[in-house]
C-alpha cells in the first residue's frame, strides 16, 4: 500500500514545468527584450509552482482520486464502508475506505490517483492513532497508521506549520478522526478473530 508511480510523479513534474512556463511567455511578450527577463522569470515562477506543487495536486488530483475510490471500491465489491478523507493544505491528499463486511482496506492518493490499493485488515498490525508533541502542550502533526508488509504507512488528519496547542478544536477534530480510524481497523480485526474460531 501507498506505492507511488515513477511515472507519475514524472508527470507532476511536468506539468509543474508547463504552469511555470505559461507566466514565463507572458513575462517574455510583454517586456522590454533588452531587459532579457526571461531565465530569471522562469526559475521565479518555477520556485512558486513547487512550493505550490502540494496545494495543486489537492486541488486538480483530488477529485480524480476520489471518483477512482468511488469506482473501485464498488467493483471490489465494498459494501459497507467507512471512509476517511485526509485533505490537509500542507500534505498531499488521500482516500481511504474500510469494509466492514469483507474486512478490506483500500488506499488512493494524490501521488497516484488512478491506483487503487487495497490489503485485509488482519494483515495490518500496529494500528494506532498518535500525534507528535511540540512544546507547550501543542503540536503540528496528527496522524493515524498501521504497519503492512513491515512498511509503516502513516496518514495526517492534521498537518501545521505552526504549533497549535492540543485542547484547539481543529486538533481535537483531527485526534477524534485518527483515534475513529484506529477503532475501525481493531474492531474488525476481534470480529474476524472471533469469526475464525
Amino acid at each position: 500500500m501507498k506505492k507511488y508511480s515513477i511515472g507519475f510523479i514524472l508527470i507532476e513534474i511536468a506539468v509543474m514545468l508547463v504552469i511555470s512556463c505559461i507566466p514565463t511567455f507572458l513575462v517574455l511578450l510583454y517586456t522590454d527584450p533588452d531587459k532579457n527577463l526571461t531565465i530569471p522569470a522562469f526559475i521565479i515562477f518555477l520556485f512558486l509552482a513547487f512550493i505550490l506543487h502540494t496545494s495543486l495536486a489537492n486541488r486538480i488530483l483530488f477529485p480524480i482520486a476520489k471518483k477512482t475510490m468511488e469506482k473501485q471500491s464498488a467493483k471490489e465489491g465494498f459494501v459497507r464502508s467507512d471512509t476517511f478523507y485526509n485533505m490537509q493544505s500542507n500534505s498531499c491528499a488521500s482516500v481511504l475506505a474500510i469494509d466492514e463486511v469483507h474486512g478490506k482496506i483500500a488506499y488512493v492518493s494524490v501521488h497516484n490517483p488512478f491506483k487503487f490499493q487495497t490489503a485485509d485488515v488482519n494483515d495490518l498490525t500496529d494500528v494506532r492513532s498518535g500525534y507528535i508533541k511540540g512544546p507547550f502542550d501543542g503540536t503540528r502533526y496528527v496522524y493515524y497508521q498501521f504497519v503492512y508488509k513491515n512498511k509503516r504507512m502513516r496518514i495526517p488528519t492534521f498537518t501545521a506549520k505552526n504549533m497549535h496547542l492540543l485542547s484547539a478544536t481543529i486538533v481535537k477534530d483531527a485526534i477524534s478522526k485518527a483515534e475513529c480510524f484506529s477503532d475501525s481497523v481493531q474492531e474488525l480485526q476481534k470480529k474476524s478473530m472471533k469469526t475464525e474460531r
